[in-house]
């Protein structure tokens, strides 16, 4: 799990009866570990995108019958399609930390819409910048938090912006969600998108290089205003919810996931 110093030292360490996968996820492609892979004693690698799958091929020339395309995983039965009678005006964004997660763009779609209606609000879940020292003593990422937030603590609909704490309460926080806002720079697979499909929750996606191979193009969008317009135009009844839980369940839920792994391992054995 990760193609880091473990991957690296397993690679080259292996016996001859065993057998090794290696399970890449997006952070791999920008350091330097895989070029230190013993490729010969790799039997299989699992990337979790279609778009990295093609990304570890180009940088790192990693054999592509080497690589096989998994989705990651999320537990899908422990999240619901209930929804809370508000959520159709409630907007999210899970997990702000750092500046690439990019929560100036989710507050302009907040605030193009609750200059149409005020009663449009924006939960923001996960840790924020100042319980990270290591994270505020980068001054590009200090400076682009403080500007932020004297934006927000200035607006008229700064009490709209509602601030709750990082913790694994997840299933009972999408309950009130409509919509949820990927508007990363860019992201690996972003499982909160999937996770709030499960949910029963509509995804709003920036077009961030790789999102297409994963969800459905209809959520993805170009601009601010086109995010804006798809929320303004999906009415999330429980029919349309329950359509994205059964995407989630056949595309990400852990029992899938579980099994195309144990049948990839079973493979491998019977070579």
């Amino acid at each position: 799990e990760w193609g880091l110093g473990n991957a690296q030292w397993y690679s080259q360490h292996k016996k001859k009866q065993q057998k090794l996968i290696v399970r890449l996820h997006f952070q791999e492609k920008d350091l330097a570990y895989p070029r230190k892979f013993n490729m010969e004693n790799i039997d299989k690698i699992i990337v979790i995108t279609a778009y990295m799958f093609e990304e570890f091929a180009r940088i790192f020339g990693i054999p592509r019958h080497k690589m096989i395309y998994i989705d990651n995983l999320v537990d899908t039965k422990e999240l619901t399609t209930q929804k809370t009678k508000d959520s159709s005006l409630n907007l999210g964004i899970l997990g702000i930390l750092p500046a690439r997660k990019r929560l100036d763009l989710a507050v302009d779609v907040f605030e193009k819409l609750w200059e149409k209606d005020n009663r449009y609000k924006l939960f923001v879940k996960g840790k924020l910048p100042q319980e990270l020292p290591w994270l505020m003593g980068r001054k590009k990422e200090k400076e682009y938090y403080d500007q932020l937030f004297n934006r927000i603590n200035s607006a008229p609909w700064r009490k709209n912006i509602i601030f709750e704490k990082h913790g694994s309460d997840i299933a009972d926080w999408f309950k009130k969600i409509g919509y949820l806002l990927s508007t990363s720079d860019y992201e690996g697979s972003h499982v909160a998108v999937s996770e709030a499909m499960a949910s029963g929750t509509v995804p709003i996606i920036r077009n961030w290089k790789g999102a297409e191979t994963i969800y459905p193009g209809e959520f993805i969008q170009p601009t601010i205003e086109k995010m804006v317009e798809k929320i303004e135009e999906v009415v999330p009844t429980k029919e349309y919810r329950e359509k994205l839980k059964t995407f989630a369940d056949h595309k990400f839920s852990k029992e899938e996931i579980c099994d195309e792994i144990e049948t990839l391992i079973e493979t491998l054995y019977k070579r």
